[in-house]
């Protein structure tokens, strides 16, 4: 019965999609349903989860008067102390300044520390309650940094599937861990790294600059003068052949090229004699085999400089800006991975989003640089009702109290989940 049921729902699926680029008509809402629920790691989804894990808060400043200081930093940790901490933001400035800059933070992250730095490197440092809107240094600390300090990086985390429900949930098919800093008064520096991918076809992926249009960049280039698509053949890029740093999405917004072809952009391997590409799967296995290889994580810096009506902006530009995407075949067209809230953007190409109920998404953002991400085959975390009755937890993040699925169920708490992996099954 099971069995059947699953070829059914799937084949159903098929004819219910085609509707890829044509006709929507097609589209079947309550089969749809039907094949998603069954396929679901969990029994029930929040209908209100946007899966979120951070927010942007924007704090209100002002540097003392008579004071030498030329930048304003805020951290996600005290930069005096001996420890390792992101830096979220930083922002030039002058003495009797007063402003507002926003960041991106995590719920967990129950403080922040901003710093006024002095032309010799001195930090004057105070602690902000994350829920708290001013900076006072009324009772600031001064001395010299001992942290090591990094750039505030989110992972995020594809499904290669949509719009069909995953198999695995594993949200490895495509990993990037993507940092953000501040460079210059009219200049961000976006990070991005591409961590693993243990997807079987062909994947594309960009990144999109929610706000903003593509008229409002004045240039994009990377520092080391490489792209992801560095050293691969245009012939084999297949269903998208874009190659530009900047290009204009359908409604004209911005939009950064990452890579053609992700398996391309790791490491690939052409068969002897017949020239066909070898699809492995790369760091979503702790041994290397026939289909697994460890390998290094390729980065690429992109310097995106703003024209000078859009400078102002910057000081509200955090990690919520970035729409990172992937693009796959399926059925004849060619569909986008987004985030939740970006679900709908449509930003290179043109298909059909069912936006009328939830379950688990094919992409996630994870407010950690060194997200431990489920290894191939293992379900980020299954919370889910056995035929019997049992409640089953299975997977990767399934600590009671402190699992995934109880977040999926309650979008309201279970913040936590990410900090409790079971190592084993993670990478």
């Amino acid at each position: 019965m099971r069995k059947s049921l699953i070829i059914t729902l799937v084949a159903s699926v098929y004819v219910l999609l085609g509707m890829t680029s044509c006709n929507k008509e097609m589209y079947d809402e309550k089969k749809y349903r039907e094949l998603i629920h069954y396929n679901s790691a969990v029994d029930s989804v929040d209908q209100q989860h946007m899966w979120q894990l951070s927010e942007v808060k924007s704090l209100r400043f002002e540097v003392p008067s008579g004071s030498k200081y030329t930048q304003l930093h805020f951290y996600t940790g005290n930069p005096l102390k001996k420890d390792t901490v992101e830096l979220m933001n930083r922002l030039d400035v002058t003495e009797g300044q007063k402003g507002i800059l926003s960041l991106s933070v995590p719920y967990l992250q129950d403080s922040i520390y901003a710093a006024l730095v002095d032309a010799s490197g001195n930090y004057t440092v105070t602690s902000v309650p994350a829920s708290q809107g001013n900076v006072s240094f009324a009772s600031a600390t001064t001395g010299r940094p001992m942290a090591i300090i990094r750039n505030q990086s989110y992972t995020y985390l594809f499904e290669e599937n949509f719009p069909e429900p995953s198999n695995d949930y594993d949200y490895n098919d495509v990993v990037l861990r993507i940092a953000l800093e501040r460079t210059a008064r009219n200049q961000i520096t976006i990070h991005v790294t591409l961590a693993a991918v243990g997807a079987a076809k062909q994947i594309a992926g960009c990144l999109r600059l929610d706000g903003y249009g593509y008229g409002a960049i004045d240039s994009v280039y990377t520092i080391s003068g490489k792209t992801f698509n560095d050293g691969i053949a245009k012939n084999s890029y297949y269903f998208y052949d874009k190659t530009d740093n900047l290009v204009a999405g359908r409604n004209n917004e911005a939009v950064i090229n990452l890579f053609c072809d992700a398996h391309q952009s790791m490491m690939f391997k052409v068969s002897a004699g017949n020239g066909i590409l070898e699809r492995k799967k790369y760091n979503v296995s702790n041994q290397s085999s026939e289909t697994y290889q460890i390998t290094d994580e390729p980065i690429v810096s992109y310097v995106v400089t703003f024209k000078e009506e859009y400078v102002s902006s910057l000081n509200y530009f955090t990690l919520d800006n970035l729409d990172p995407f992937i693009l796959t075949e399926y059925n004849s067209g060619i569909f986008e991975t987004h985030l939740e809230r970006f679900k709908e953007a449509q930003v290179i190409m043109d298909y059909f989003v069912d936006t009328t109920f939830k379950d688990l998404p094919w992409a996630l953002m994870v407010p950690q640089s060194d997200f431990h991400y489920p290894l191939e085959g293992q379900s980020i975390g299954y919370r889910k009702r056995t035929e019997d009755g049992i409640v089953a937890l299975m997977g990767a993040y399934t600590e009671l109290g402190h699992s995934f699925g109880e977040w999926a169920e309650d979008h309201t708490r279970f913040y936590d989940w990410y900090l409790h992996p079971n190592i084993k099954m993670t990478y």
